[in-house]
């Protein structure tokens, strides 16, 4: 304890404690007080600033974390609202189809008074980078049977050749061994258009015409109507291009068919039409 009363800490304090306690009370007898009020002030400011600071720091601390929760709610209503007119437009393109679909439907009608016509949809398509085979949702329920042609506004797509209750499978014109009688809008000329297996996945069917024949690129070929399967005066595809056959001395000209039936998701069935007789 002796050794306590001896530190130079012990009379720093004590001094400085004599301080604190007579210089206030030499200022107030002197009538000086404004002095020691202003001293107090000056050291009190800095530390009333450093306060203040500390206080703007939490509170804006806070406000960061709420405004950070009010942009993530607003975030998230944001994005429930793109959902929203994203299945919005969905829908709106899907009615745009479905209206263009049925106006080609009732335009194929008007023009074909003759033609019995069931609506289809593709539920299936065969492996292949072309589907040359296709799976519709409709059969024997509907009146679907073997043989009947599938089109679209645009033309051509097949005929039914195998039949369910309530499904349907159709071969396309593209399909090997497929095989329809067809002739050339422009010129009148006939042959049989056949499907090749070298060709379907180009979308191609083959025309086999004479050797002097005067088709061009760019004719378009009708389904000749011969038969019992396909009325005449469809739309089979464009001539691409054309090479002369050596061994049969016929002409071998190659047709793009007009419905690419990779992307077709409605079709029609003519369960009955006019034939054609000349």
């Amino acid at each position: 304890m002796k050794q306590f009363f001896k530190n130079r800490f012990f009379y720093i304090m004590t001094v400085l404690a004599l301080l604190v306690t007579i210089v206030p009370m030499v200022f107030y007898n002197m009538g000086v007080t404004f002095v020691f009020r202003d001293a107090v002030k000056v050291m009190l400011v800095p530390m009333q600033k450093v306060f203040q600071a500390a206080a703007d720091a939490v509170d804006g601390f806070a406000a960061y974390f709420y405004k950070f929760d009010a942009l993530v709610e607003e975030n998230i209503a944001l994005k429930e609202e793109v959902a929203a007119l994203q299945a919005q437009i969905y829908d709106n393109k899907e009615m745009e189809e479905m209206y263009a679909w049925m106006s080609d439907f009732l335009e194929m009608k008007r023009q074909h008074m003759d033609y019995q016509m069931t609506a289809a949809t593709v539920t299936g398509r065969g492996s292949g980078n072309y589907s040359s085979i296709l799976t519709l949702d409709v059969g024997s329920s509907s009146g679907v049977a073997v043989g009947m042609p599938v089109v679209t506004a645009a033309g051509i797509v097949g005929q039914i050749t195998e039949v369910g209750y309530n499904s349907s499978v159709v071969t396309t014109l593209v399909e090997a061994q497929a095989a329809i009688g067809a002739f050339v809008e422009r010129t009148g000329e006939a042959g049989l258009a056949v499907g090749d297996i070298q060709l379907t996945d180009k979308g191609l069917v083959r025309l086999n015409l004479p050797s002097g024949t005067a088709v061009q690129v760019g004719d378009r070929i009708l389904s000749a109507g011969t038969g019992d399967v396909y009325p005449r005066g469809l739309v089979i595809g464009y001539v691409q291009s054309m090479e002369s056959n050596p061994y049969t001395r016929t002409k071998n000209v190659y047709v793009q068919c007009v419905v690419p039936t990779s992307d077709i998701s409605n079709v029609m069935i003519l369960t009955d039409f006019t034939l054609y007789a000349e």
